[in-house]
């Protein structure tokens, strides 16, 4: 990799734009190679003294780059280079995000950006078959797999299931779905999840620290327990360009077959 004080100026008479240069330059020792996975980028200051440019298009073929899963931000830390290989997750079996990282054997940390009780309405207390006003516990974090954030989960559970949650548990450290089996003895059995590729909302664009270029798949799940009562309703929103689904299908029995032949 060069030293962050070797100019490499780029074209100005060139009719592709500094900032696409730039991202090109960058992509190429990506690629190459020359910065490894998770390398920490040279401030925006130091690339612009390097590349001969202002800040300002800097900062947005660093943008571009991050949006398009190049890279990604650690919040006081700087700009890393982004893993390449996607997360693949199988859609087989009622599993936490904890469960599903550790079994592709990566470090999963979380950020809680908010723990409470609150009065629920309209979509959440539909789904969880409570009346208006009801009190429920509400968990909202960000999801990490080695570092980078993979996902934004709002999490709905009736507080009368699980009274004092809050106040006992440091959700960035613990599984939820360990504290709820452990020490509220809940059976989490069957759930009914959409999924639905869009562009990120304003809101979800502050928080996974990404652009509107950026595609997501916006998940909604709400998980039963064996005697069919909803426990749980949650919202999630994982980055496209991080994470990829694989459904397995099995073929229809004799009987399905010969009726739709």
């Amino acid at each position: 990799m060069m030293s962050d004080n070797q100019a490499t100026p780029m074209n100005p008479n060139s009719p592709t734009p500094l900032y696409l240069q730039i991202k090109e330059y960058c992509q190429d020792s990506i690629t190459s190679g020359d910065y490894p996975e998770h390398t920490r980028l040279p401030s925006e200051r130091r690339l612009a003294e390097r590349f001969q440019v202002s800040r300002m298009t800097v900062t947005k073929a660093l943008k571009g780059l991050e949006q398009e899963g190049w890279l990604y931000t650690r919040m006081g830390k700087g700009t890393f280079v982004a893993s390449r290989t996607k997360i693949d997750q199988k859609l087989e079996s009622l599993t936490s995000f904890t469960e599903d990282m550790k079994t592709q054997h990566r470090q999963v940390t979380s950020q809680v950006l908010y723990a409470g009780v609150e009065a629920c309405a309209g979509e959440v207390a539909a789904e969880l078959r409570l009346a208006t006003g009801t009190p429920v516990f509400v968990l909202e974090r960000l999801r990490l797999a080695d570092g980078e954030i993979i996902a934004l989960e709002r999490t709905h559970i009736p507080n009368l299931l699980c009274p004092g949650i809050e106040q006992a548990h440091d959700f960035s450290k613990e599984s939820l779905y360990g504290v709820l089996r452990g020490k509220y003895a809940l059976q989490l059995t069957e759930a009914q999840q959409t999924v639905e590729a869009r562009r990120p909302a304003p809101d979800e664009m502050d928080k996974l620290h990404t652009g509107p270029a950026t595609p997501v798949l916006g998940f909604t799940r709400t998980t039963f327990t064996p005697q069919g009562q909803p426990i749980e309703f949650v919202r999630s929103v994982y980055l496209g360009n991080r994470y990829k689904l694989r459904i397995s299908l099995k073929p229809m029995s004799s009987n399905m077959q010969h009726q739709g032949a």
